[in-house]
């Protein structure tokens, strides 16, 4: 690793039990495609470079800790969080260390992405990312530590007394689109079976360990028209009686929304949507004995007093549930006209429910709408303060990124930083959190193709985060780095308003404060500083930090 120097621990530590031992056994019969293999090209400069890894880490106790580092190929790998100390109560920590995978993305080309649990994986060449982890404990022995990787110190970690809360308690709010109908598909099962609920338990449990706030769910079939590789089937069933009386079956809506709740996903049941993008939904006819579409967007007589009669029936569904106050009317950019039409139907029908949109810029209906989110280059100006009026009446303010802007974003071929730094964006500009589409569509197979076959124009891994397996990515996971650092700065801001704060504190987190509002700009959001920004900022929440 260029500019990186390894320093041999003491002769005792080298030898540590195999704390999280990676084995590569190679398997060269197995053929293997050119994102299947862990060959180091198109890495982000941070890592190739050294930089990344040079870094003195501090951190607080409940805080994950992620490294990647560039390694000569082999068959093993043991790491560690080792104590300067070991008299003062302290014990090692295990850290994780798993291969990076490449997959195909922009322009053909292979960009690591992939963190591979399967240790049968191997590196067919002279060097490998392995990604480095450890999720420190809450109760963890504040002091330095040293992050050792065979023996050898890679760098210093130093644990604060400070603690992260878990992550259902954290303040942000997370609105990752998830899609279960991929799951199934990968995991070969009947939808909303019990085999599908235990193949999405460990990709839903991952989302909940982000901060996940939200649920995403389907009301009518396909809201999107049907845009990704696989369906959206509608989790309520519509049926019009031959007396002409509509029927809603909710049972797969009340297993899906019980699943997620279960995983501790519980602030927000999104539901989409009374506007879908074809206009019509299906349902089925029980005098034709077939299904039939009927036009549903609000403000006709006709889709009016549908909505009316499902609203009515979905409210007392809610309610015996005792989840009414918690679901809203999901919408997703469509014109003020018809939001005003859906704001009407809902207040009249089912007032507790609330409405939230993504929208390409506030606009006059967003006093109406409860949890706003434009896109992240029409989310500056005056859209911070409107934030910020927002969140004192009430209300959720969020901003997206989709297959627009270049950057910042999280494709495979973004700077490794630019999901952190999105995070960072949030809290200097007062926003509630982070939207994103999405979290789990998957393409045909997204390990040898993350191209989008009926979308050319979307880039390449646009609408996961995650891969087929609970496979993690370094995207994702520096978005969650970055959200971690959201919850800090949350918190050292609330630390130093309460009286008696120290004026250090006052101090460091007003300098902090100057520079998240001078740097993360929408304007320098698309410029190449990205890492430098981030590495900054995370000095002085560490300063800030060290206060506490």
């Amino acid at each position: 690793m260029a500019g990186m120097k390894f320093k041999t621990l003491p002769l005792a530590l080298a030898f540590l039990p195999a704390f999280a031992a990676f084995s590569s056994a190679a398997d060269y019969s197995k053929p293997q495609t050119e994102c299947e293999k862990f060959v180091v090209e198109n890495v982000p400069e941070e890592i190739s470079s050294g930089d990344y890894l040079g870094e003195k880490r501090v951190v607080w106790r409940g805080e994950r800790v992620n490294v990647p580092v560039i390694l000569p190929a082999k068959n093993s790998v043991r790491a560690a969080l080792i104590p300067e100390n070991f008299s003062a109560g302290a014990k090692t920590l295990p850290v994780s260390a798993q291969l990076v995978r490449n997959v195909v993305a922009l322009g053909g080309k292979v960009f690591p992405d992939i963190i591979e649990p399967d240790k049968t994986f191997s590196q067919p060449g002279e060097k490998q990312i392995f990604w480095l982890s450890c999720d420190v404990p809450a109760d963890a022995k504040p002091g330095k530590y040293a992050l050792a990787l065979d023996g050898k110190k890679l760098a210093d970690v130093e644990i604060l007394a400070a603690v992260l809360p878990p992550p259902q308690k954290w303040r942000v709010h997370l609105d990752l689109w998830q899609h279960p109908e991929a799951v199934a598909r990968w995991a070969g099962t009947p939808l909303w079976s019990e085999k599908h609920f235990k193949a999405m338990e460990p990709v839903m449990r991952r989302l909940a360990q982000a901060g996940q706030k939200t649920i995403t769910c389907s009301i009518i079939d396909e809201p999107w028209r049907h845009q990704t590789w696989d369906a959206w089937s509608g989790m309520v069933k519509w049926k019009k009686k031959k007396s002409g009386k509509w029927e809603f079956d909710y049972s797969a809506f009340d297993k899906w929304v019980a699943f997620m709740m279960s995983l501790g996903i519980d602030k927000q049941i999104s539901c989409y949507s009374m506007i879908s993008w074809a206009d019509t939904a299906p349902y089925f006819d029980e005098s034709a004995g077939a299904e039939k579409r009927v036009k549903i967007t609000p403000g006709n007589a006709e889709a009016d007093e549908m909505w009316g009669i499902f609203l009515d029936d979905f409210r007392k569904h809610l309610r015996k549930k005792g989840w009414l106050e918690k679901t809203a009317i999901a919408l997703d950019e469509r014109p003020d006209a018809i939001v005003r039409a859906t704001c009407e139907l809902v207040r009249k029908h089912a007032p507790e429910l609330k409405v939230v949109s993504a929208v390409d810029r506030p606009s006059k209906m967003s006093p109406f709408v409860d949890d706003i989110s434009p896109v992240f280059h029409h989310s500056g100006g005056d859209v911070p303060a409107l934030a910020k009026s927002r969140k004192k009446a009430g209300k959720t303010t969020t901003f997206y990124v989709c297959l627009n802007p270049a950057k910042p974003n999280t494709f495979a071929h973004s700077a490794a930083a630019e999901p952190h730094w999105l995070m960072l964006y949030a809290a200097a500009n007062d926003f509630d959190g982070f939207l994103r589409w999405a979290y789990n569509s998957w393409t045909e197979n997204p390990f040898k193709n993350t191209f989008h076959r009926a979308r050319p124009a979307w880039a390449p891994t646009d609408c996961f985060l995650v891969y087929p397996g609970n496979r993690t990515t370094m995207r994702f996971e520096r978005l969650r780095d970055g959200i971690e650092d959201f919850e800090k700065i949350q918190i050292l801001r609330e630390r130093a308003e309460k009286p008696g704060a120290s004026a250090e504190l006052k101090k460091s987190v007003s300098a902090l404060n100057s520079f998240l509002a001078e740097t993360f700009t929408v304007e320098n959001g698309g410029g190449n500083a990205h890492a430098e920004q981030v590495k900054r900022a995370r000095e002085l929440v560490d300063a800030a930090s060290a206060t506490l």
